[in-house]
């Protein structure tokens, strides 16, 4: 959440695009109904702090983590 830099009130995210898979460009709006400022910030990635390699091992979920609707039982059969 960003302050507003007109008169430091909290300001709202309106909506954003991604510029890169890295970068993001964020509109926002002031909510002091006075000010009304409205602006854009930049949110990238600056550096990674890690280096993460993905486990060889298969990611087994285990059955009841999802509710009973989520199993897949209710689609429809088609035929190929």
């Amino acid at each position: 959440m960003f302050t507003c830099p007109k008169c430091n009130a909290a300001a709202r995210t309106r909506t954003s695009l991604m510029l890169s898979r890295e970068t993001r460009r964020s509109y926002h709006q002031c909510t002091n109904m006075l000010c009304g400022q409205s602006f854009t910030t930049l949110e990238s990635v600056e550096n990674y702090l890690n280096n993460v390699t993905p486990s060889a091992k298969a990611h087994i979920i285990p059955a009841g983590a999802f509710p009973r609707s989520n199993y897949g039982e209710n689609q429809l059969s088609l035929t190929l």
